[in-house]
């Protein structure tokens, strides 16, 4: 399927090479997670590809979103499905597709930390909307500027 004007389309192989990046920066920083979270639903993917790469089976989602369905309008970020069973006193590595405002990587980490007792918490994207986030992930693939469409997005 074919780009519209101001939009990026993901491959899976390119999807795959981004979670390279993404794992490159992480081990390069010296930072050792202990645990993988990712941001459902689109961070379910970049964190099966993230913990595989690393190596960490101790992994969790948390649900997150600030998209109304269906639709490109953003709201209010509303957090649902979190847990300190994994978190507490623990390093914590939070994955997500997309940081286009940082708001729910904001919202999360958040969370995670003063509610769940994160010990050190660092967030991780594949991809970096450069136009709009006001909150940068500590670790990331690739800046854009348009809207990113995953392959699994794709219809």
């Amino acid at each position: 399927m074919k780009e519209k004007p101001n939009e990026i389309r993901i491959s899976w192989a390119r999807l795959e090479k981004l979670a390279d990046v993404l794992v490159a920066q992480v081990t390069g920083s010296g930072f050792k997670p202990d645990h993988i979270i990712g941001i459902s639903m689109g961070g379910l993917i970049p964190l099966a590809l993230v913990a595989r790469k690393l190596g960490i089976g101790s992994v969790s989602t948390v649900s997150a979103s600030s998209y109304h369905e269906n639709t490109k309008e953003k709201g209010e970020v509303v957090v649902t499905g979190f847990s300190d069973t994994f978190v507490r006193g623990k390093r914590i590595l939070l994955v997500d597709e997309i940081a286009d405002t940082g708001e729910t990587l904001k919202a999360v980490s958040k969370i995670l930390k003063e509610q769940c007792g994160a010990h050190d918490l660092r967030t991780g994207t594949l991809t970096v909307n450069k136009a709009h986030c006001r909150t940068h992930p500590d670790f990331s693939a690739l800046e854009v500027d348009a809207w990113v469409v995953f392959p699994w997005d794709t219809k």
